[in-house]
């Protein structure tokens, strides 16, 4: 099989929408969500690394604005606090990357 990789095919790969997150956060926060977010597969940042195709061994294969975000967001949603939790996520979207490269040192 054949892809071809089209400035128009770049685009949309770029445009990563967390939109399981963006839904959960426009209603309001329950115990669930809280649960949800204490674990990165299943955080904003979990949900991106699906969209990705890749699977999460540990946090420091991660970048580390990446690992700053998704505590981030996991703290803002433990308080309930959509609008935070809902910037947050804007954020994450817009990183170019969130796994480190082999040439970074880990931490």
């Amino acid at each position: 099989m054949r892809v071809f990789f089209t400035p128009k095919l770049e685009n949309l790969l770029e445009k990563i929408e967390l939109s399981d997150w963006r839904q959960r956060l426009r209603e309001p926060l329950t115990h669930s969500e809280q649960s949800l977010s204490d674990n990165w597969k299943y955080c904003a940042l979990g949900e991106r690394i699906r969209k990705e195709g890749k699977g999460l061994d540990k946090v420091k294969d991660l970048t580390p604005e990446a690992i700053k975000l998704g505590f981030s967001f996991s703290t803002a949603v433990k308080r309930r606090d959509s609008t935070a939790a809902l910037e947050i996520l804007e954020q994450i979207e817009k990183l170019p990357s969130i796994w480190r490269s082999s040439s970074e040192p880990t931490p």
